[in-house]
């Protein structure tokens, strides 16, 4: 058994490494089962040994491309060495240029896509489940930016404090809404733009802050 356990492992990341890439190339409608035993190089049997269905794989992909999301974030986010800074926002601002940094990196390896906004373009109108799963994807990658944004509220003085959640799901539909824009005129130079602006924002949102960057 521990002889076969690691072959098995190896072999349930590979379904789950080129179904990722498969939904993000063609979707998840157009992909077809065969194709994925195809790329993967496993019989259907290995398959219906860790997948009970395309659904069941679906779901699997989206907690798959999280965890491994995440992975690649932190892996960028401690090669990234910050200039000390008391600027309370520039937490927010590192994460931002971390994901931005993520960005190019896939794009470099034709990876460019989101998983999360083709799944969701073709699924949340017509599954309620992958729609749940979906939604909640989103706001795990939104609460990333809301810790670091109520770390820099509690220091934006006297001015009430922006609703952080609402703001961190906004920096999340600005950058799905960057990749595709990227991916539609194949410039990953959108992105930095688009951050750019969104850094301006973030700025405005928190009035009492710009007051304390200048005493």
């Amino acid at each position: 058994m521990s002889a076969k356990q690691p072959r098995a492992l190896a072999t349930r990341a590979k379904i789950l490494q080129e179904a990722t890439r498969l939904f993000t190339l063609k979707g998840f409608h157009d992909t077809k089962l065969e194709e994925i035993l195809l790329t993967a190089g496993i019989t259907s049997g290995a398959f219906f040994h860790h997948f009970r269905s395309k659904e069941d794989l679906g779901f699997a992909v989206m907690d798959w491309y999280l965890e491994q999301r995440r992975h690649e974030l932190a892996e960028i986010d401690q090669a990234l060495r910050p200039a000390p800074s008391d600027d309370p926002l520039e937490p927010v601002f590192r994460w931002l240029d971390v994901t931005q940094e993520r960005f190019r990196r896939r794009a470099e390896r034709h990876e460019a896509g989101c998983i999360f906004g083709n799944l969701g373009t073709a699924l949340s109108d017509t599954h309620d489940g992958f729609r749940q799963r979906l939604a909640a994807a989103f706001d795990q990658m939104a609460l990333d930016f809301k810790s670091r944004l109520d770390a820099a509220a509690q220091r934006s003085g006297p001015a009430p404090p922006p609703d952080t959640m609402a703001l961190a799901r906004y920096i999340v539909a600005v950058i799905e809404g960057s990749i595709i824009l990227a991916r539609a005129h194949q410039d990953p130079r959108f992105m930095a733009r688009h951050f750019q602006f969104l850094k301006d924002y973030l700025r405005q949102a928190f009035p009492g802050m710009k007051e304390q960057m200048r005493t």
